[in-house]
Formats: structure tokens, C-alpha cells, sequence
């Protein structure tokens, strides 16, 4: 199985600040930094893309709040809220292998298309139920089943395009882009769908959602045309899937980091969706308080990302990946438990939130270069099915909560994952070895 190459990037001897005495050496250094950080934004292409992901991540995290809060309204029931919330996890889980074959073996401007325009349609059909009072909890409840399967086509094929559009040597600057621009989203999205919602119904948010998404198929219309390479008409799906994992198994690098990205999906994500009851018990504070613990943890996020968006081959990303990354969360949990402090908490979540988008940025970034064309959406597939376990990994922390208290789980969730970082990064010799 041919394996990807990872060389140590040429030493740059450009002229740009030679004079680093003179004010106007210390701008142009400055200017090319930014210049560097932006660098995957000078593509065309990728930016219809980019701005299409933004778009789309605005979307979700706007859907997101006004489900949220509509379901509580209609039910009273945090349980239920809490069902409708989940939905799009198992549908992601079981649909993204069927999402990465479409990718491998359809056109993937077209599969991404065809997922945005399901989400507009999906979007619209729930502001009309809701406009003419024939909502129900259980159409809110497929809703987020059916967003899970649009997410698990779009994103392998959406993945897949990015080193046609940058090139190898600038996928871990756009990865990097598209994290910074969707923590972005994250803190602007939920107040705009808030201020709808409160102004205009929830119906009013949906309806927003439904032209987002419609300005995103517009947005995805100008990129080019993606073949497949390869023909795989003859096979079936489960052939299809088969090769990909058989892939994965035979490419070392690809697999060490999928299981980097599946220990994090059943340890660090889970912490992610357990926030507000792991900060109400230790520090016994009220939702505004819990809010500012989020918004540190995003901002540190959006450091890592423009950090991360100058990493380039030779700034050894691998063994940061597991030792920033995936050591770094542990690390931050494990000063969660042993503090009670609401400030020092703070700044805690700052790290948590900097060493989680390390990781996904550069884990995602290392598995595309890593990996062949004609296998690239299906190996993101797996990639993607991470996200749909975080669940998995919930229920048991949430039991953990219960029976051995919030400190004692933090603790052991944080040991576990220095020590599988520890188990990572000394037997995988792949992995320390990527540039």
C-alpha cells in the first residue's frame, strides 16, 4: 500500500524582512505572517467553498438553538429536548461509510450540492409546520435524524476536494481556515437565531436557515467539477466500503490517527456536551457562568486555529497533534478536578478549548495528505463517524457523574487520556516521525 510522504519543508530564504532593524522590516515581516495565515483564501475555489461551509455551519448552529429552545417550550420535557438534540448523532454514525463511497465514487460537487439542498428543503418544511401550528416534537426529532444524514454525505466529499483546491502542501492552513471560520459561527450564529426567535417565532429562524442554505448551493456552483478517478460502477456499496476499510487497516499512519480521533471522540467531545453540569457541580454557578466558561473555550479554539494555519511540513505536526492535542485536553481536565476556583476554571477552558481545535484541525489535516484521491471521502467518512460516537462516550461520563461525582470523573478522564497519549506517541513511531 503506498504510504504518503512527509518532507521537511525548504527553509525560507526570501528578502522579505532582511532589514529586521528598520519599522518597515517589522511590517513587511507582519504583513507576509497574515499573508501566510490566509494563504488557502488566495484559491478560488477554495473560497465558494469556505464561504459555503460558513454558511452552513451558521446553519446548524442556528437550528441548533432555536430546536433546542422550541422543543422545551413544546414538551417541558428536558429528556425529550435532550432525544431531539441527539438525533443527528446515530444517523451520522451509521450513514457516513454510505456518505464516503458517494464521495469516492459520484461527482463531489454534486453530492454536496444535493446534501445542501436537502438541508434547505428540510429547513423550509419545518417553518411552514410550524407557521400554519402543526408541529410536532417527533418532526423535529426526524428533522435532526435527516440534518445527521446530510452532514454524513456533505462533509467526506467536502473534506475530499480540499487538496484539489490548495494543493497538499496548504491543507493543514485550510483546515485550519475552516476551524477558525466555524468558531466564528459558533459565538455569531446562536445570537442572531436568538434575537429571530424572540422577535419573529421560531418559524423565523428556519425560514433564515432555509436561504442560507440556498445561498450556499450558489456558493458551491462556481467550484469546479470533481470526477472520480477511479470507476467503481461494478461493485457494490458494501465492496466499496470494504476497500476503504481495508485502506485504513493497511495505511499505518491513517489508522493511528483514527484512533487518536476515536479516543477523543469517546473521552474530550463527550466533556464538550457534559459542560454545564460538569462546571454547575464544581463551582455551583448559575447559566451566565456557565456561558463565559463556553466563550473562553471558543476563543481558545480561534487561537489554536490561526496558530495551527501557519503550521506548515516540517513544524513536526504529528507529535503536536497527540502531545498538544490529545495530552493537552487531559491535562486541562485533570486542573479542572484538582481546582474549585471559577477563574482559574476559566482560564483552564482556554487550553481545553486551544488543544481541542488542535486536534481536530490537525488530525483531519494529516488524514487527507495521508491519504489517496480515490480513497480520500471514504477514510473522512470514518473520520466523521467520531462525531456520531460522542454520545457513546456521554452516557457513561454522565453515569460517571452521578455515582462518582464530577471531580473523580474529570480526574479519570484526564489520566486516561495522557496516558493513551503517552501509548500513542511511543508506539507509533509513524506518527512521531510526520513533519
Amino acid at each position: 500500500m503506498r504510504q504518503a510522504k512527509f518532507s521537511v519543508a525548504p527553509t525560507d530564504t526570501s528578502s522579505d524582512g532582511a532589514d529586521s532593524s528598520a519599522p518597515f522590516g517589522l511590517r513587511n515581516r507582519a504583513i507576509a505572517a497574515v499573508s501566510r495565515t490566509v494563504d488557502s483564501l488566495k484559491h478560488p475555489g477554495y473560497r465558494y467553498i469556505w464561504g459555503a461551509s460558513m454558511l452552513g455551519m451558521g446553519g446548524f448552529q442556528m437550528q441548533t438553538i432555536a430546536r433546542t429552545v422550541f422543543v422545551d417550550d413544546l414538551t417541558g420535557s428536558a429528556f425529550i429536548t435532550g432525544i431531539v438534540a441527539m438525533g443527528f448523532a446515530p444517523s451520522m454514525l451509521i450513514m457516513s461509510l454510505f456518505g464516503g463511497v458517494a464521495g469516492d465514487r459520484l461527482e463531489r460537487r454534486l453530492v454536496i450540492q444535493i446534501s445542501q439542498v436537502a438541508s434547505a428543503v428540510l429547513a423550509l418544511v419545518i417553518a411552514v409546520l410550524i407557521a400554519v401550528d402543526a408541529i410536532h416534537w417527533v418532526h423535529l426529532f426526524f428533522a435532526s435524524l435527516l440534518q445527521g444524514m446530510t452532514f454524513a454525505f456533505q462533509m467526506p466529499a467536502r473534506q475530499a476536494i480540499l487538496p484539489r483546491l490548495v494543493g497538499k502542501e496548504n491543507i493543514t492552513n485550510a483546515v485550519a481556515l475552516n476551524s477558525a471560520g466555524m468558531g466564528v459561527m459558533t459565538i455569531i450564529a446562536p445570537g442572531i437565531a436568538g434575537v429571530l426567535y424572540g422577535f419573529a417565532g421560531p418559524e423565523s429562524v428556519y425560514f433564515a436557515v432555509a436561504g442560507i442554505s440556498a445561498l450556499a448551493v450558489v456558493l458551491t456552483s462556481r467550484l469546479p467539477r470533481f470526477l472520480p478517478e477511479l470507476n467503481s460502477a461494478k461493485k457494490n456499496v458494501f465492496e466499496d466500503i470494504s476497500e476503504g476499510l481495508k485502506y485504513t487497516w493497511n495505511n499505518r499512519l491513517v489508522f493511528v490517527l483514527l484512533i487518536s480521533g476515536l479516543t477523543s471522540a469517546l473521552l474530550a467531545m463527550p466533556f464538550r456536551m457534559q459542560i454545564p453540569v460538569f462546571t454547575r457541580r464544581l463551582y455551583d454557578i448559575d447559566a451566565a457562568e456557565i456561558g463565559w466558561l463556553m466563550a473562553v473555550m471558543g476563543i481558545g479554539g480561534l487561537l489554536a486555529a490561526v496558530i495551527t494555519a501557519n503550521l506548515r511540513q516540517g513544524h513536526h505536526r504529528g507529535p503536536i497533534l497527540l502531545i498538544v492535542g490529545v495530552g493537552g485536553s487531559g491535562v486541562g481536565m485533570l486542573l479542572l478536578a484538582v481546582s474549585q476556583i471559577y477563574v482559574i476554571g476559566l482560564a483552564v477552558m482556554v487550553v481545553i478549548g486551544f488543544a481541542g481545535a488542535i486536534r481536530m484541525t490537525l488530525g483531519q489535516s494529516l488524514t487527507i495528505e495521508a491519504t489517496d484521491d480515490a480513497f480520500r471521502a471514504r477514510v473522512m467518512s470514518l473520520n466523521m463517524m467520531t462525531f456520531g460516537l460522542m454520545p457513546v462516550g456521554a452516557l457513561p461520563m454522565g453515569y460517571a457523574i452521578d455515582h462518582l461525582g464530577a471531580q473523580a470523573t474529570l480526574f479519570i478522564v484526564g489520566i486516561v487520556l495522557i496516558a493513551a497519549t503517552v501509548l500513542l506517541v511511543l508506539g507509533s513511531s509513524t506518527i512521531r516521525r510526520v513533519s
